[in-house]
């Protein structure tokens, strides 16, 4: 299974695989995107028999912008997420194809950032909704019980519309890594058994997806450049 998160050193990427994960995405903010910095931490997860994709999280303060920006990464690395909040990224991020994850819908809102409307939009385009393990465990009282309340009514419509759903640690030092058990758990807590296991297949498919979509005799999905 693969995690979503910022590790860079090679004792965070060691503590992964003894966690017992298979790889994970490893990914930046568009501004301070580089491939260069990817293929460093690829090398160290490789050293530990782990796959290691490409990722970026794109901040927007338009759709406009977000398009663009989308349209800028989509060549350059296999996952690109949102960071949600604002109602009309949401809806833009889930209408956009070519966005795998809408991250964080529910960031600075006082409420979960996404209504029957955005499941089914999402659900059309196969835009995964994230569960952010690390935005729940950087509240506190009251802010936590709320975030852990637009969980569960995002992992509600995700259910009746059959929108694909996505749990990360987004880890970004080595006191935040999770094992996978810990994240199954901590669903298993939230939905039902079926439902837990399909969220924690999902990352490994998006990945896989778009490691397809991005092999150089591929021109799209189903098309592909066969020699004789």
């Amino acid at each position: 299974m693969y995690d979503i998160n910022r590790l860079e050193r090679e004792e965070e990427i060691k503590l992964l695989k003894a966690l017992k994960w298979k790889g994970f995405v490893y990914y930046n903010y568009d501004e301070e995107f580089s491939l260069d910095k990817y293929e460093e931490v690829k090398d160290i997860g490789e050293r530990y028999n782990l796959k290691v994709f490409s990722g970026v999280k794109i901040k927007a303060n338009s759709v406009r912008e977000l398009t663009k920006k989308v349209k800028k990464f989509r060549k350059k690395c296999h996952i690109i997420l949102v960071e949600g909040g604002d109602l009309k990224i949401n809806r833009g991020a889930v209408e956009i194809h070519d966005v795998d994850i809408l991250s964080t819908p529910e960031l600075n809102r006082k409420d979960s950032g996404i209504n029957h409307v955005l499941a089914r939009l999402a659900s059309e385009h196969r835009v995964a909704l994230e569960i952010n393990f690390r935005n729940l465990l950087t509240k506190d009282g009251y802010e936590r019980a709320r975030t852990l309340l637009f969980f569960r009514r995002n992992l509600m419509l995700a259910k009746k519309y059959k929108t694909p759903v996505v749990i990360c640690s987004d880890a970004t030092n080595i006191y935040e890594v999770k094992s996978l058990y810990d994240l199954r758990a901590f669903l298993n807590t939230l939905v039902d058994r079926e439902f837990s296991r399909e969220i924690i297949l999902y990352n490994k498919k998006i990945c896989e997806f778009r490691e397809y979509l991005m092999r150089d005799n591929v021109i799209r999905y189903g098309v592909e450049v066969v020699e004789d």
